[in-house]
C-alpha cells in the first residue's frame, strides 16, 4: 500500500510539473523579449527562407490561428471522407482539406500553405526598415516600423511567458481560421442530416 502510495504521490507530481516544462520548453520558439528581437528573430527568418523560423518569429495569435485552421481542417476532412457520398462535391471537398489532413502539425500546414512571393516581400520590407527599432505603442501591446507601402508589425501576447513576435500575418491566419470554422461548422450539419436522412430510410 505505501508503495502504491508513494507511486501515486510522484506521479502526480509529474503531471503537475509537465505543463510547466513544456512551457519552459516553447520559450525559446514562442516569444522575444522585446520587439527589437522579434525583428531580429524575423529578419534571420527571412534571410534564411526557412519556414520553420518564420513560424518561430510569429506572434501567439497567428500561431493560435494556424493551429485551428489545421484542426479544423482535419475535422472536416474526417467527416467529408465519412459522410459524403461520392461524386464531385466530395472529391473537391477532399482537394479543399486533403493539405490540412496530410500535415503533421499546424507549423507543417503553415509552411506548406506559404505563397513564393512573400520571401521577397518581406525582405523588401526589412530593407526599407534597415536598422530602425520598433516603435512600442502606449499600452506597450503593439510595435510597428512605418513603412511608405505600409508597416512591420510585432504584438505582444497577454501571457507573459510567450513575450513578442511578427503580426504582419495576423489578419490573414484570422481569415483563414474564421473560414475553416465556418466549414466544419457546416459540414457538421451536412453530416447531421444525412445521419438523420439514413436513418428515416432504414425505417
Amino acid at each position: 500500500m505505501k508503495t502504491r502510495s508513494l507511486f501515486s504521490v510522484i506521479l502526480a507530481a509529474i503531471l503537475l510539473a509537465l505543463p510547466m516544462l513544456l512551457l519552459s520548453a516553447c520559450w525559446r520558439h514562442r516569444g522575444s523579449k522585446t520587439p527589437a528581437e522579434a525583428k531580429e528573430r524575423l529578419a534571420a527568418a527571412v534571410a534564411a527562407r526557412d519556414p520553420a523560423r518564420l513560424w518561430d518569429a510569429l506572434d501567439l495569435a497567428t500561431q493560435w490561428s494556424w493551429m485551428t485552421v489545421h484542426r479544423a481542417g482535419r475535422e472536416s476532412y474526417d467527416i467529408t471522407l465519412s459522410n459524403f457520398p461520392e461524386g464531385q462535391q466530395r472529391e473537391r471537398m477532399i482537394r479543399r482539406f486533403e493539405r490540412a489532413a496530410t500535415s503533421e502539425n499546424a507549423t507543417q500546414l503553415f509552411a506548406r500553405s506559404l505563397a513564393a512571393d512573400l520571401w521577397p516581400a518581406l525582405a523588401a520590407q526589412l530593407a526599407a526598415a534597415a536598422d530602425r527599432e520598433p516603435v512600442m505603442n502606449a499600452a506597450a501591446t503593439e510595435a510597428e516600423i512605418a513603412l511608405p507601402t505600409g508597416r512591420l508589425l510585432f504584438r505582444k501576447t497577454s501571457r507573459p511567458a510567450f513575450g513578442w513576435g511578427f503580426a504582419g500575418l495576423g489578419d490573414q491566419a484570422e481569415a483563414l481560421k474564421r473560414a475553416a470554422r465556418a466549414d466544419l461548422e457546416a459540414l457538421r450539419t451536412n453530416a447531421a442530416d444525412y445521419e438523420r436522412a439514413a436513418a428515416r430510410g432504414l425505417r
